[in-house]
């Protein structure tokens, strides 16, 4: 919560613990307090400017605290991104397909129910938007990736096609390209091999043991897909080719979420392991599986980061980054250029249809046969970038918001499809894991400046 302070100058929140404790934190300054009742208090009238006798306890404390950078001097500027700036994309992902070789109990897109596959022309198109792109920005690189609401590698022929017109593009420009994606790993040895040595990075999911894995993600046939997804991150191993996991978590397994992490860490060798609870949507409501209770999943979440770092796997949670200062939680909010098997654009992965209520919100082009170019709506464009947690009412008194950046846009409006962001769940589950990483800060002593106000002012006597 924060302290009923509201300034452009300061940015100071009140964090309670559970266990009592109570710390005053500027995320923009990058400093954390530990503070008792009084020294909160005091600071509350700084903050409102309220003027205090130097000479005084106060004084005394307020020096203190602007000598350690906790407040005073000049305000750092909010991580903002200008919303004025011309739409330049130099990155696309392209969603090849709507099928997919699996049937996962809880896909947001209920991947295969219906069967598209993304034009050659619309592909080209999108590639060399980007390349062009990006020779006018100056910069040396583009991207490519593939991602969607099938599995990009059913569709195998049309995948090899762009990744090769992609490095024609480059080579023709002078430029490099970066090959990127998410895939359910279900991989021969063929494509295990080309995507090793064209991709920089692919993100795989494995949601845990063979037991979990099996009943979340089985394949159409019904058959179990643990065994294919173990022999292509064995192989991924075996030649050093980079690659990330993402498990998703359902409410019957939240108990296991230490389990899911050491499997994983103890069996392969991932850059890192990224692990998020279902979302009660897509496939889950044919499935009638639930997401994790939000406290549950933030508990066994800190079992099984810490489980990871036993292994030297970093473990990440979308919501709580307490690294990162932003306004954006990814691009949805006007950045992204993705763009669906029918050639649809859209800002945001998860909305991928036309009939949900969200697309007013995110589908802002469409590609256009005749001219052979992307037609773009630009009011749509600025109006998803003022979907920045700056922007946000209900996230400006929380202390999370430059880490989360008010979190997953398409999650927070809803279904309903109003461009109004109410809060979450993950709300809940992104403060409790954030105040717990404020808290190992506080303990280990590992923030620059952080002063337990309580050793200084003993009880928190001040005049």
């Amino acid at each position: 919560m924060k302290q009923n302070v509201k300034s452009r100058q300061e940015e100071v929140f009140v964090v309670d613990q559970a266990d009592g404790a109570r710390y005053l934190y500027a995320p923009l300054r990058k400093r954390l307090v530990a503070a008792n009742d009084d020294v909160i208090d005091i600071v509350a009238d700084y903050c409102r400017g309220r003027t205090v006798d130097k000479g005084s306890r106060k004084g005394q404390i307020i020096a203190t605290l602007i000598d350690e950078g906790v407040i005073g001097g000049i305000a750092p500027d909010f991580p903002t991104h200008p919303q004025n700036s011309t739409f330049c994309p130099h990155e696309v992902t392209l969603f090849l397909t709507s099928r997919c070789n699996l049937s996962c109990r809880y896909c947001y897109a209920d991947a295969g129910r219906k069967t598209i596959d993304m034009p050659w022309a619309v592909a080209e198109a999108g590639i060399d938007l980007v390349a062009n792109n990006a020779g006018v920005l100056g910069h040396d690189t583009f991207a490519v990736g593939f991602h969607g609401g099938g599995e990009p590698t059913v569709a195998w022929s049309l995948l090899v096609d762009c990744c090769e017109y992609a490095g024609s593009v480059a080579d023709r420009k002078g430029l490099k390209v970066e090959l990127f994606a998410a895939t359910n790993g279900v991989l021969d040895r063929a494509k295990r091999e080309y995507i090793a040595r064209t991709f920089k990075t692919v993100n795989i999911s494995l949601d845990g043991p063979e037991d979990i894995q099996n009943y979340n993600r089985p394949q159409q046939n019904g058959h179990g897909s643990y065994r294919a997804i173990h022999d292509t991150l064995s192989f991924f191993d075996k030649v050093g080719f980079h690659y990330g996991i993402r498990s998703t978590v359902l409410g019957r397994n939240v108990a296991r979420i230490e389990e899911i992490s050491e499997h994983i860490c103890a069996t392969f060798r991932p850059a890192y392991l990224h692990i998020e609870p279902a979302w009660f949507c897509g496939r889950c409501l044919s499935t009638h599986e639930s997401p994790p209770e939000d406290g549950a999943f933030a508990d066994g979440f800190l079992r099984a980061k810490a489980k990871g770092a036993e292994y030297g796997v970093a473990v990440h949670y979308s919501g709580a980054r307490l690294d990162t200062l932003t306004s954006k939680f990814c691009g949805a909010p006007g950045d992204s250029f993705t763009v669906l098997p029918e050639g649809i654009v859209t800002s945001c992965y998860e909305v991928t249809e036309l009939d949900d209520p969200r697309a007013h919100v995110f589908h802002y082009g469409k590609y256009d046969g005749e001219s052979g170019l992307f037609r773009f709506d630009y009011d749509r464009i600025e109006s998803l970038r003022k979907l920045s947690v700056d922007n946000l009412p209900f996230c400006q008194d929380c202390f999370c918001r430059w880490h989360c950046a008010g979190d997953c846009i398409a999650k927070a409006i809803g279904q309903g499809g109003a461009a109004h962001h109410s809060g979450t769940e993950r709300c809940t589950i992104n403060r409790k894991l954030l105040s717990a990483a404020l808290s190992e800060l506080v303990q280990a002593s590992k923030m620059e400046g952080t002063l337990q106000q309580e050793e200084k002012y003993p009880n928190g006597q001040t005049e």
